[in-house]
């Protein structure tokens, strides 16, 4: 018996230092990727509207953004403190970090299956090194996953985490709901077998706090359609229909990289599995979480905004505390059979697939965002641009920008710095999308501007970028060209710094 117990705590101390070999893989290998990437528009509008707006301007201005408030505060003493705009990126790093260290010390997975998940981009660059709240969905999955167990007794940290994840991103909406009502539903079955309200007592201790998260959710994002870029498709019911099929497709094929039979035999397959560990579990909850989440990214991308592969992968963090919640309901239950630990196997066998997949989509070299380009390519150059105008443009001098998302990621390593939009004539700061923002002007209107406003001024430089607001580049042409791009980047984002005289 000694020699039993000995030879399990060799193997679980075996088990836990290969553990700890795949978590500092992880560490070093996301390390490398931070230190080469590029922060780009959309984390440099984040780290402009954290640094220069108060938690209630940010409240105000939040619903032309799309996304709920707390990314932005989690930012913004980081921001307001005068930190580089790097620290960005550190913050998401560290947040996956923690979110990868939980799922591979804790999850109920198997090594291998943990290995191929955290080194895809499941958990690998798209969250931990592109910095946007989408990192938060990640980290609140799975704790809610890890305190399943305990969540009649920390029923106010339960519903916090839902809380949280309500105010993490819009598309986690549906899996927050549907968890909420999953942990709401439990306890009222168990006040009905058991005759006592005792159990649905205690949940309601916590089950408030995602319901008053969701308030303040719609009070963010109250009047949205004032913004000029809303816009909510309508269609007939068996016309919506057809287009939900066709983005359920979509997803699965952008994140495998695979055809719609492979897609469709992947979804029957996983769907087939959920339904009969449920049944053995007698609980679907945890399915209809997953199956709601996945429609309602369908249906969004359907009637709202077509999403991308960041949104897509909230869907895997789904699956992921899908499969850890029906093992501790196997647990739980006590439940045992062939049946039950078999389609539970091969659950985590699907999960494999997926990692690897989504790790070759990854290396192919029609990927924006490929691990290729991520080691080797310029996924934006604003941090280069930027350094041109801090050692060879004086702070007095007048630098105006052609378009205010492309200019935001130079401007986000300049707060000393001041840009003016051409279209609009405005100071530049973040981009609100708004009518003034997308302003048009010819190349002599910009000079009659300059001279206008900034008589004293006998020459200021622009910066251009794509979607340029100037109606015409012929005047740019005469000019200095101080500053170009030498290669294409990830997201398009190439500048070219001229010097404009006014004569």
């Amino acid at each position: 018996m000694k020699i039993q117990m000995a030879d399990t705590g060799r193997r679980e101390k075996f088990n836990q230092i290969i553990l700890a070999g795949i978590f500092l893989g992880y560490l070093i290998f996301n390390g490398i990727l931070l230190a080469g990437h590029e922060p780009w528009r959309d984390e440099a509008n984040v780290w402009i509207m954290a640094r220069e707006l108060s938690p209630l301007e940010l409240f105000r201005e939040i619903r032309y953004q799309g996304h709920p408030c707390l990314w932005y505060l989690l930012i913004m003493p980081f921001a307001k403190i005068g930190l580089p705009f790097r620290t960005i990126g550190i913050v998401s790093y560290l947040v996956m970090a923690v979110s990868a260290g939980l799922f591979i010390f804790k999850a109920p997975f198997h090594k291998l299956v943990k290995g191929a998940a955290i080194f895809s981009p499941v958990f690998t660059y798209y969250y931990a090194e592109i910095a946007r709240n989408y990192c938060l969905i990640a980290l609140f999955l799975i704790l809610l996953a890890l305190y399943y167990p305990k969540r009649n007794e920390k029923c106010v940290l339960y519903g916090l985490l839902l809380g949280l994840l309500v105010q993490s991103d819009v598309i986690a909406l549906m899996a927050a709901g549907m968890i909420s009502l999953m942990w709401l539903g439990e306890a009222v079955w168990k006040w009905v077998k058991e005759k006592s309200p005792a159990s649905l007592i205690q949940v309601l201790k916590g089950i408030w706090i995602p319901l008053v998260s969701l308030f303040l959710l719609v009070a963010q994002f109250y009047h949205v359609s004032d913004s000029p870029v809303f816009e909510m498709k309508r269609f007939g019911l068996r016309e919506l229909a057809g287009e939900i099929r066709n983005y359920g497709y979509y997803i699965l094929e952008r994140l495998t990289g695979r055809g719609e039979s492979f897609c469709l035999l992947f979804f029957v397959l996983v769907l087939g599995l959920l339904l009969a560990v449920s049944f053995q579990l007698k609980n679907f909850w945890s399915s209809l979480v997953l199956i709601a989440a996945y429609l309602f990214e369908a249906l969004f991308s359907v009637m709202v905004y077509q999403l991308h592969i960041w949104h897509f992968i909230a869907l895997c963090f789904v699956m992921l505390w899908t499969m850890w919640v029906l093992y501790l309901q196997k647990e739980e239950r006590q439940a045992e059979g062939k049946v039950l630990r078999g389609s539970l196997a091969i659950l985590q066998l699907m999960l494999l697939v997926l990692s690897v997949c989504m790790f070759m989509r990854w290396n192919d070299p029609e990927e924006a965002s490929s691990l290729d380009n991520a080691l080797h390519g310029l996924y934006s150059d604003g941090e280069t641009a930027a350094e041109y105008i801090r050692e060879n443009i004086p702070l007095q001098e007048l630098v105006v920008s052609v378009n205010v998302p492309y200019a935001s990621t130079v401007l986000a390593y300049l707060p000393e710095h001041q840009f003016y939009f051409a279209g609009s004539g405005q100071r530049e700061s973040y981009a609100d999308w708004s009518q003034e923002q997308s302003g048009e002007i010819s190349f002599a209107e910009l000079l009659t501007w300059v001279k206008k406003n900034f008589p004293e001024r006998k020459a200021f430089y622009l910066l251009d970028s794509g979607d340029s607001c100037l109606t015409d580049q012929e005047g740019l042409w005469e000019q200095e060209l101080l500053y170009e791009t030498k290669e294409a980047t990830a997201r398009g984002e190439e500048y070219r710094i001229y010097r404009v005289a006014l004569q």
